[in-house]
């Protein structure tokens, strides 16, 4: 059985640790303007909208540079709109401090810009806390895709097993296809499990995190 040193928690930083105002669906919809007035949008308006927003970017890219460049634009100008006024999530401060002081190894998942991400963790006190922060900017594939945990674990030596926290099935997906264990946090599990992401826990409190059985075997 691991112990805490042995054991690392990787967060969702948008509605996990930090309440962003962030208009997701809004800059779907501006990259899908983007695809269409192209021609190269690959289905339906309806369809595409459930898309994560790296997947729209990335058919931009495919259609070329341009695009690609412009749909980028779009979603760190949303970024910057939705982090600049981003509180912390209730007891996150708390819950980070006591699980550190336990011995676990703190990282931070998010697709959003390091240019954006770092200076509002130091604002809010909570970058403090975490041994790796990783963002768009450094890691090789965006959540959906497990690449991220695993940029992370292999800057995390000694780990053993692996959680992810966050809010939404991407951040259950990835966590699935890099084999660790998803903790779901907020009200949308059932969205979660309707996209086939089956969550280890479920909480809708941070402190929450403070009783499970974090280095429990499988």
């Amino acid at each position: 059985m691991p112990d805490p040193a042995e054991t690392a928690l990787i967060f969702d930083l948008d509605n996990t640790l930090i309440h962003s105002t962030i208009d997701f669906i809004g800059t779907r919809h501006r990259l899908i303007d983007l695809l269409e007035a192209a021609g190269v949008a690959p289905a339906a308006r309806a369809v595409l909208i459930h898309e994560p927003i790296p997947h729209l970017a990335a058919m931009g890219e495919a259609a070329g540079e341009k695009i690609g460049r412009e749909m980028w634009e779009i979603v760190a100008a949303a970024e910057a709109a939705g982090l600049r006024d981003a509180v912390v999530v209730e007891h996150a401060a708390e819950v980070l401090a006591e699980l550190r002081a336990r011995g676990y190894r703190l990282a931070v998942l998010t697709n959003n810009a390091r240019s954006g991400v770092a200076p509002k963790l130091a604002a809010l006190g909570l970058d403090r806390y975490f041994d790796v922060v990783a963002t768009r900017t450094e890691v090789p594939a965006l959540k959906p895709s497990p690449e991220g945990i695993r940029y992370i674990l292999a800057r995390l030596p000694g780990v053993r097993l692996s959680y992810v926290i966050g809010d939404a099935w991407i951040d259950g997906r990835a966590a699935q296809e890099a084999g660790a264990r998803f903790i779901g946090f907020g009200a949308r599990e059932a969205a979660s499990r309707e996209r086939g992401v089956a969550p280890w826990a479920w909480i809708t409190d941070l402190r929450e995190l403070l009783t499970l059985e974090l280095t429990r075997g499988a």
